[in-house]
């Protein structure tokens, strides 16, 4: 009875599966994780979450967004345990499904479309602390976090800082590349696109080329950690550079020969502290 009770109040608050992770044999017993499913408009969103043992408490959340074809099987369910490890919540999660890596129906909006439901779901988790929720975000991942954060300034205003790790910024200037008359009256974009040998559909460019993404980003009030590689050429570090000069409160962090992507154990190691220190002193200013 008690089960048939849990389930229901999950399906209430729009969680249609709470599974045992089958990631989780390597880590400390006082870290629960398991494969938390979320749904809404229609979405059914697949994660994994790791946070302390005792459900009585609440904690920290922090929500990780992976980056262009990603999946959190890879870097972002690995960042997730080690906050967990350091007493935070974290969720990292799908943007799409991983069995198919195809790409054909995402844009930077859909995935923001997303991540605004992940946040709202996760607020209504008996163990998230709604008034210290996070956003960390990898690559196009990072971009998406940085919208949506800004996005939801004002009225809701409830991400209370943001980390992003080299943030694609450079994504909007790659479709002017590959539209370059986009700005043409009648313009059509093209039904498919190939990026980085993954196919795109034309909504992709479509949409991340409808607004500028430094402008919508300079909305965002609160601290922003930016972490970045001296070596990446995927996403320069100018883009990130630039993006210090349009928030009114960041700071970056230059990983010295760290390329795209920090899956090297220093790399890691270094980003994943730098991350925990920022958020150690937010929880004390929170």
């Amino acid at each position: 009875m008690k089960a048939w009770k849990k389930a229901i109040a999950l399906m209430t608050l729009g969680i249609l599966a709470a599974l045992p992770d089958a990631q989780a044999a390597s880590l400390p017993a006082d870290v629960h994780s398991e494969t938390l499913i979320l749904e809404g408009e229609g979405e059914q969103i697949e994660g994994v979450l790791y946070r302390p043992e005792d459900d009585s408490k609440t904690y920290p959340t922090v929500i990780i967004c992976h980056g262009f074809t990603g999946n959190y099987h890879y870097l972002t369910g690995r960042i997730a345990q080690e906050l967990a490890k350091n007493g935070y919540a974290a969720y990292a999660f799908n943007f799409r499904n991983p069995d198919t890596r195809s790409m054909l129906n995402t844009s930077p909006l859909t995935e923001a479309k997303t991540l605004n439901i992940v946040i709202d779901q996760i607020k209504k988790l008996s163990w998230a602390d709604s008034n210290a929720l996070y956003l960390l975000g990898e690559s196009q991942g990072g971009f998406v976090s940085a919208y949506v954060a800004a996005q939801r300034t004002g009225e809701q205003d409830d991400i209370r800082s943001l980390i992003l790790y080299y943030p694609a910024f450079v994504l909007q200037d790659d479709a002017r590349a590959r539209n370059p008359r986009y700005q043409e009256e009648g313009y059509t974009y093209a039904e498919t696109e190939t990026v980085g040998g993954n196919q795109i559909s034309g909504m992709y460019s479509r949409d991340a080329l409808s607004f500028d993404i430094y402008d919508v980003i300079s909305a965002y009030q609160h601290d922003v950690l930016i972490i970045h590689g001296t070596a990446d050429t995927v996403v320069p570090l100018s883009y990130s550079e630039r993006a210090l000069d349009v928030y009114p409160h960041a700071e970056l962090k230059i990983i010295q020969n760290a390329g795209h992507g920090f899956y090297g154990g220093g790399e890691f190691k270094t980003a994943v502290e730098e991350s925990i220190e920022f958020l150690n002193a937010h929880r004390k200013k929170d």
